[in-house]
């Protein structure tokens, strides 16, 4: 099959070959379950283009992706640029060698110092946001010599063995219990419970801005400076997880700069790498890094922070700047959740809330079956969204930061359409 993927155009018979193989090889020896649970088994449904807001599957069905690879596509499929910027640094150097100093990374953690708030100065790149996590909670236990983290109730962090520890959803943790022990949780959005937690064994408190996997949950105002206040009180490091929403997502480079909090540790990941590179980031200030300086060792990692990855993110970051797009997302944030709202009003039974921030978006039924049948409705009308983890009746809408305003009105005007037949029982 190797020899019809690197064809630029396939026959029929190859496209329908290639389905085939792909269906075969997954069942056979990839991961049988998966199968079971992508909306793309039932209709054979194969990936084959991305450009902008659009995906192409093998057969020609085009989608409006409104998932977004959980946010990772913040500038569409196939952003000219960053593509460009991976192939300039291929010209020179592939992996990082590990043992001469990279200008890429140099370059990467500079523009990530300059866009941060906060005294946020020092990065460590991996491959994906769970990594980059455990890294955090290493180094918020060398810096302050404790061993305790608080964590949030509805919170996702990550599948490695320390970010699940983190992570608060039963039915990913229970069958690798026992987890990393000294996680303690704690209601979101619930200060007073948080003050509960906190004592002097605390090494770090760990919380996403707007929590995604929990349900698409945006805090009341004075959350997270009061989680800042709290850390600063009992001395410990506030990590916050900007994973999935960094890089722009709900209209600020980052979710905490909508409450002028700036964190110890800041995690990142997704968008990171422009959609075409995987990259990661942890990025502290110097009370977080200063222990772990002595021994940068402590959180090495062989393929973090290639020179195509930090290009990429680089790229990433140059055309989010240049072009002014996070400036564009709270305007096209409102427009999506204000038509959602309307669909919602039409059927109350069926939709419990619409919330949000930016084009992070969750549309929250009444019955886990609704969404279901919605998320499956909307695949076959040419719309891809995906349920919250750690909430399967919220359903996300999670678009490119690029989708224009005609692509927000089809995908409402789709969801609408779906919407009526759940209604009339089609």
């Amino acid at each position: 099959m190797f020899e019809l993927l690197l064809k630029d155009d396939l026959t029929d018979e190859e496209k329908r070959l290639v389905i085939e193989q792909t269906l075969a090889f997954y069942e056979r020896h990839l991961n049988p379950g998966f199968l079971k649970f992508k909306k793309s088994s039932d209709s054979k449904a194969v990936e084959w283009r991305g450009s902008g807001v659009i995906m192409t599957g093998l057969d020609g069905h085009t989608f409006l992706d409104c998932l977004g690879g959980y946010g990772v596509f913040a500038l569409g499929h196939r952003p000219a640029e960053v593509i460009s910027a991976v192939g300039r640094s291929l010209d020179h150097i592939g992996l990082t060698g590990q043992e001469l100093l990279s200008p890429y990374q140099a370059a990467l953690a500079h523009k990530l110092a300059e866009i941060t708030p906060g005294d946020l100065a020092y990065s460590y790149f991996h491959c994906g946001g769970a990594e980059s996590n455990d890294a955090a909670f290493k180094i918020a236990r060398l810096a302050t010599g404790r061993v305790k983290h608080v964590t949030m109730s509805n919170s996702f962090h990550g599948k490695t063995m320390g970010s699940l520890a983190a992570t608060n959803r039963e039915i990913i943790r229970k069958p690798f219990e026992p987890l990393v022990p000294g996680f303690i949780e704690v209601p979101f959005n619930n200060l007073d419970a948080l003050e509960r937690a906190m004592s002097d064994e605390i090494a770090s408190v760990v919380v996403e801005p707007v929590q995604g996997e929990g349900g698409i949950n945006v805090p009341s105002p004075g959350f997270l400076t009061g989680v800042r206040a709290l850390c600063d009180r009992y001395g410990a490091l506030m990590h916050l997880d900007e994973v999935q929403t960094g890089m722009g997502r709900t209209g600020r480079w980052f979710g905490c700069d909508h409450w002028g909090v700036a964190p110890d540790l800041m995690t990142l990941g997704k968008a990171l790498g422009g959609g075409v590179m995987p990259i990661s980031a942890v990025h502290g200030n110097w009370r977080a890094w200063e222990r772990l300086a002595e021994n940068p060792w402590y959180v090495s990692n062989t393929f973090g922070g290639g020179a195509p990855a930090c290009a990429a993110s680089l790229a990433t970051i140059r055309v989010l700047e240049r072009d002014r797009i996070i400036e564009q997302v709270p305007a096209k944030g409102e427009l999506m959740r204000r038509l959602l709202s309307e669909i919602a009003e039409r059927h109350p039974q069926a939709v419990k809330d619409v919330r949000g921030l930016g084009l992070l978006i969750g549309v929250e039924f009444q019955e886990r079956e609704t969404g279901v049948a919605v998320a499956k409705k909307l695949f076959q009308h040419g719309v891809l969204v995906a349920h919250t983890i750690n909430n399967p009746r919220v359903i996300r809408i999670e678009p490119p930061l690029v989708i224009g305003e005609e692509e927000i009105r089809e995908v409402a005007s789709r969801l609408g359409e779906v919407m009526d037949e759940v209604a009339a029982g089609k």
